[in-house]
């Protein structure tokens, strides 16, 4: 069959030759409109719950909210994980289902146990599923400052004329907005005035709503036509409510007004966070982009619907800050960078081609192979529904040197096939006699390394969703690459070849096979040394495997930093907020830092659980700025936080916060959950694992995740004083709700916007924790009565947040070690909190974060890489028909490997899954090369050669070439990735590249010096 198909080729050269040209141009239409991305989805499918709960307390949210909530949940189908985090009027509940769950059919199946949720308490909130956002989530964070507007009003043309457009751009999926002061109506009652008239609470209330009622009338039919009836009556304005009548207390009292008894004002609803731009006062609007959406394309979108904005903004004093978080600049970035690197390696390796084949056409018909291959491979990702990102990019950039292999071995051997046709003997008859020569030990030896990467195609969970692309892309590319060399290659040749004068093999090369032949005759007059440096070679490769740290993934060089600052439970705003204004400051005189922005507290429908005391943040660095640049900064950064005693702080980058959250539900690269027990002693265990962990080194950022209690004003109502003044607990309950929160009575209608209209008491009674007992509490009966003498009224502590895991109460502490590091501080705190930690009765621990993640992910690479070993023996032994050419093969492997322990050790680098990969991906090459030599020692013999020493070196010589040329190819093609290691976009490919690049070098020795030796000592059954 492979016979035929190249005599086809040969038979219509031409219309080869243009269906390639339309491939070509067909794959640049595809590049052009192809969904761009920084990386693939890597999060599981999940689902946020959110529960707004106005006035309950993080235990009265757990209890009454969380809890029915959660076990609603649990059982649902698929489910792997619920974990909820109960905060002062706010319950959230996080789902996270089975790696490979479609998440539209998760949030179906979360939204069809929603239902079921029953007996939530008065004035909670109905569950809302939130926004299904990508996995990198954050699209564009946007500033606004203004010295001409209050924070009122730069909140509400925030809330309502920019928020809406940028909401409709493509792409968005949420838009949340922190900071400014959200309007309202305040109808401030004066309980004096109320109970002068004998007017309950309850009356004020019902009046309000009354004035704001919104209904229609119907409509007259008259014989020619329908009229409809609109009345009109609702409520307008603060003043039309002032004006709204209240009932007589009595039979006959006059008239009494809404106005008479309250102040009905423009207010500020309550705060639960805030924002400063660039240590201002500011509103911030957080972009996140929808589940599958073109992070550019979408940012695009938003920035033109920005733009169109600006002018009007500007004309209200309004200075906006558009790239305080711009995901796509790293995107940009990053795949600039790895493009760049593939056009450097494509040219190296044009260069190399050149100086081996001395021949511009020649450099022309293995050189078409690179473009041909990656851009197939980009069609069918990109069928698949696959994003380019940087790991399919990186795994064409890998395979960059490896996609030419097979051009070049047929190339070559057509070369020097045609240097010695025989007279009478045509060109077509050549060309294809040499291109079926080679094909058949090419096929398997492309078909095993297509087999080899198979374990890091069928990775699953994190480490599946970032290297499974990068494998998948790479396996495309080198099969087309094949299909390229067998269907392309010939008939090129032939046009460009068969009337060519040909050059004659560089004298340079000629020399060195030269060298190489008497180096070869003395080795293998002492095949033992081959032997010992196999030996040898294993013993360090696996000596190297156990010594290197061990790390998941590398930081990655984004050049943005978000940073976890909060201060002691309890803490108000306005203090967070004036830590933020000296925080910003110190940031922004950071040369290099551009930009920074502040996140008080929570917004609502965000992701963020976060109380007052709470604050993240994002600091954007300028671009082009190097990787150590990057780490300098990222050391300075933790000197101005530490410059700031009582606040605990943490320094992620954002992608390292959004891996970290996937893999255990925390930030951090390191979490211990502490499980078991009352809360209580869990934040006792805790606090003595935090001191633990803190003096292991390595261990920064230590934090016990959920601060044990804040402040609250506790009040016990007493039922038989209640009784005594004829109230209920309701009354006293609403009286103080509205009083310190506002009960919500109406909504006003206006244009294009709406107006809650709250009722509550003047600021002044709400300021002073002291007054809360003088609270006058009045009953549907008339009945008045002090707060004081209804209940006990004390200072005391709560809780500020309840963490669950699968319904148990956790708490957590975590640290953020170096990626590098983390594997080590891991096994350390391991032992330091065995040895100093005493654990409670039914107190139980859990490590989780990265370094569990990587022992995760190299068993399952373990395993899998075990499965393919079996398939490639199989293959090899088919290829072959005998075990001694597959253990000569294998045999010569660890040679091959060591060059990349060697390479991982000099560069200082850690045995991250990358470097995993990158080895893998050299155990594939250095085999590919021994499989070409050992079939063509066996085509030697098949054709009349005798088993001798002559022989093999023949064999050996003939393949030095087309050996030397696809290590340099190979190895330029990786060369600038390992270059740029640790820079934006190859932070992962780097690592692969260093190993792959040492690696050649042995490999090259062994395919040319090792196993020439093995084969001559083991291999003469084969000549027989």
């Amino acid at each position: 069959m492979l016979a035929a198909i190249v005599a086809w080729t040969l038979k219509f050269p031409r219309l080869v030759l243009a269906a390639s040209a339309l491939l070509l141009v067909y794959g640049g239409v595809v590049v052009s409109h192809a969904k761009l991305d920084v990386f693939p989805d890597f999060v599981p499918a999940q689902v946020e719950v959110q529960t707004e709960a106005p006035g309950l307390t993080a235990q009265q949210v757990e209890q009454l909210v969380t809890r029915p909530v959660e076990q609603t949940i649990n059982g649902a189908a698929g489910v792997a994980a619920v974990r909820s985090t109960s905060i002062a009027g706010l319950s959230v509940v996080n789902v996270v289902f089975t790696d490979g769950s479609n998440p539209y059919r998760a949030r179906q199946i979360v939204a069809e146990a929603l239902g079921e949720v029953s007996g939530l308490p008065a004035g909670v909130a109905t569950p809302k599923v939130s926004p299904l956002t990508s996995s990198t989530m954050d699209l564009l964070k946007v500033g606004f400052t203004s010295d001409k507007l209050t924070p009122m009003a730069l909140r509400s043309l925030v809330d309502w004329t920019v928020r809406p457009r940028l909401l409709s751009a493509a792409g968005v999926a949420r838009a949340t907005v922190y900071g400014g002061q959200t309007r309202r109506i305040e109808v401030r009652v004066r309980p004096g005035e109320l109970a002068a008239r004998g007017l309950a609470l309850t009356d004020v209330l019902a009046a309000v709503r009354a004035s704001a009622t919104v209904g229609g009338g119907g409509f007259i039919d008259t014989p020619q036509q329908r009229i409809l009836i609109e009345p009109r009556g609702q409520a307008m304005s603060a003043a039309d409510i002032a004006a709204s009548p209240l009932p007589s207390a009595g039979d006959g009292g006059a008239p009494v007004r809404i106005g008479d008894v309250a102040e009905v004002v423009d207010g500020a609803a309550p705060l639960n966070g805030d924002a400063l731009i660039m240590g201002e006062p500011g509103v911030l609007i957080s972009l996140s982009s929808q589940y599958g959406a073109n992070t550019l394309e979408a940012t695009h979108a938003v920035e033109a619907a920005l733009d169109e904005l600006r002018p009007a903004l500007k004309a209200q004093g309004v200075k906006v800050y558009a790239g305080l978080h711009r995901p796509a600049n790293f995107i940009s970035s990053a795949l600039g960078g790895i493009s760049e690197d593939l056009a450097i390696g494509a040219v190296l390796i044009a260069l190399v081609l050149f100086l081996f084949l001395r021949d511009l056409r020649t450099v022309v018909i293995a050189f078409v192979s690179i473009p041909l291959a990656l851009l197939t491979a980009v069609i069918v990702l990109d069928a698949m529904g696959l994003t380019l990102n940087t790991m399919t990019l990186g795994g064409l950039a890998v395979a960059l040197g490896v996609v030419v292999d097979d051009a070049v071995i047929g190339v070559e051997n057509i070369v020097r096939r045609l240097r010695g046709r025989p007279d009478g003997v045509t060109a077509r008859e050549v060309i294809r006699a040499a291109a079926i020569e080679v094909r058949a030990p090419v096929i398997y030896a492309t078909a095993m390394l297509a087999l080899v990467l198979l374990p890091v195609l069928l990775l699953h969970g994190l480490q599946g969703a970032f290297f499974s692309p990068l494998a998948l892309s790479f396996i495309i590319a080198t099969l087309a690459s094949l299909a390229v060399a067998v269907v392309v290659t010939p008939p090129m040749a032939l046009l460009m070849l068969s009337r060519a004068k040909l050059h004659e093999e560089p004298p340079l090369l000629a020399r060195a096979k030269d060298w190489h032949e008497r180096l070869l005759r003395r080795l293998m007059a002492a095949p033992r040394l081959a032997v010992a440096g196999a030996a040898v070679a294993a013993i360090i490769s696996v000596a190297g495997f156990m010594l290197f740290n061990s790390e998941l993934l590398p930081s990655f060089r984004e050049g943005h930093f978000v940073l976890g600052v909060a201060g002691p439970p309890g803490t108000s705003l306005a203090v967070m907020r004036d830590y933020g204004r000296r925080i910003s400051a110190d940031l922004l005189k950071v040369d290099g830092i551009a930009s920074v922005e502040q996140q008080l507290g929570r917004a609502e429908g965000g992701e963020d659980t976060f109380g007052a005391e709470r604050s993240e943040f994002h600091v954007e660095l300028k671009p082009k700025l190097s990787g150590a640049r990057q780490d300098q900064i990222q050391a300075r950064i933790h000197e101005i936080l530490d410059s700031y005693p009582g606040l605990r702080t943490e320094v992620l980058t954002f992608l390292g916060d959004r891996i970290g959250e996937s893999l255990s539900g925390e930030t951090a690269a390191l979490a211990i959950g502490v499980y078991g027990g009352d809360l209580d002693t869990l934040d006792r265990t805790a606090g003595r694992i935090a001191a633990a962990l803190r003096a292991v080194p390595g261990a920064v950022d230590v934090q016990v995740q959920t601060p044990p209690s804040t402040p609250v004003v506790r009040i016990d109502l007493n039922h038989d004083a209640l009784a005594r003044y004829g109230l209920t607990p309701a009354d006293a309950m609403d009286t103080i709700a509205a009083a310190y929160q506002g009960a919500s009575a109406a909504q006003l209608f206006q244009a294009d916007r709406t107006v809650e209209v709250v009722v509550t008491t003047p600021p002044d009674l709400r300021r002073d924790p002291e007054t809360v007992g003088e609270l006058l509490v009045r009953g549907a009966g008339g009945t008045l009565a002090p707060l004081s003498a209804l209940g006990r009224i004390r200072l005391a502590e709560a809780r500020t947040s309840i963490s669950h895991e699968g319904g148990r109460p956790r708490q957590v502490v975590t640290a953020n070690p170096a990626p590098s590091d983390v594997a080590r501080v891991t096994e350390a705190a391991r032992r330091a909190i065995a040895e100093k930690v005493k654990l409670p009765p039914g107190v139980y621990l859990e490590f989780t974060g990265t370094a569990k993640g990587a022992a995760e992910a190299r068993r399952e690479l373990l395993f899998n890489s075990a499965l393919a070993l079996g398939g490639v023996v199989a293959l090899l032994l088919v290829a072959f028909g005998g075990g001694r050419a597959v253990g000569l093969i294998l045999g010569a492997a660890p040679f091959a490997l060591v060059g990349g322990v060697v390479a991982v050790g000099l560069t200082g680098a850690s045995l991250s899954l990358g470097s995993l990969v990158g080895f893998i991906t050299l155990f594939g090459v250095a085999a590919r090369n021994a499989i070409l030599l050992i079939s063509h020692l066996d085509q030697l013999l098949e054709e009349g050669s005798v088993w001798s020493a002559d022989t093999v070196i023949l064999a050996t010589r003939e393949r030095v070439t087309p050996i030397l040329m696809t290590a340099l190819v190979t190895g330029l093609g990786v060369l600038p990735l390992a270059l740029a290691t640790g820079q934006a976009g190859r932070e992962i490919q780097g690592p692969m590249a260093v190993v792959i690049l040492g690696g050649l070098v042995t490999s090259t020795i062994a395919s040319l010096v090792l196993l020439p030796s093995l084969t001559w000592r083991y291999g003469r059954a084969r000549g027989r």
